[in-house]
């Protein structure tokens, strides 16, 4: 495969682990690859197929392989890869708390827009905090005494829907500041499964406050 920045060799899996297989007139083989979209942009899948051509059941030895003509062919496919989930944060700070232990709050929330053809429903969507932050999700999967269970999140194309975190710095913890000032909250981590339970993941990159004046 090769991919926008990298070329990475992939592995066949069949019901056959036998690499070599016999095929009569009308038969067929199928083999499966499974490879994980991390980049977007262009991407060339290449195929190269080396088989023996019997001319017939004469052309074979007496261990049964074939005495005919070495034949491979090449064969590439190419598609582009493109979001499937389109991610907007934002992120709200809170008054001081508990001035002595200088705990302040955050609202971190994020507008996540199916971006794909068809339609998908999210499975998780996780916050993975610095170690300086408690994080509390304020989302369909919170168990809420006295209501029912919430259904996980149904997007058609071009459907958004919100999610929402409250994070709580640690007493007395030391938090990571970027050279401009942002406090580093955390990421988001986003699981999804397309209408033929294909799974998709997302995570983003480090989010942070706004720049303080």
């Amino acid at each position: 495969m090769q991919a926008p920045t990298q070329t990475i060799p992939l592995d066949l899996t069949s019901v056959d682990r036998d690499d070599n297989v016999k095929l009569v007139s009308g038969d067929s083989l199928q083999q499966n690859i499974r490879f994980d979209l991390k980049e977007e942009g262009n991407h060339v899948l290449a195929v190269s197929v080396r088989y023996t051509e019997a001319l017939s059941d004469d052309d074979e030895d007496d261990d049964g392989d074939s005495k005919g003509r070495i034949r491979t062919f090449k064969k590439l496919y190419q598609f582009i890869a493109a979001p499937c989930l389109s991610v907007r944060t934002k992120v709200s700070d809170f008054p001081l708390r508990d001035s002595k232990n200088e705990r302040r709050s955050y609202a971190l929330e994020a507008q996540l827009e199916n971006m794909a053809d068809g339609p998908i429903t999210l499975e998780k969507v996780t916050c993975s905090p610095k170690l300086s932050f408690d994080v509390t999700s304020i989302n369909w999967d919170v168990n809420r005494p006295g209501t029912e269970k919430m259904e996980n999140p149904f997007l058609m194309p071009r459907d958004v829907t919100q999610t929402a975190f409250l994070m709580r710095r640690k007493p007395n913890s030391t938090v990571e500041v970027t050279k401009d000032g942002r406090v580093i909250l955390g990421q988001l981590i986003i699981r999804w499964r397309t209408s033929m339970g294909d799974q998709g993941s997302l995570t983003t990159g480090w989010l942070s406050t706004r720049k303080r004046s």
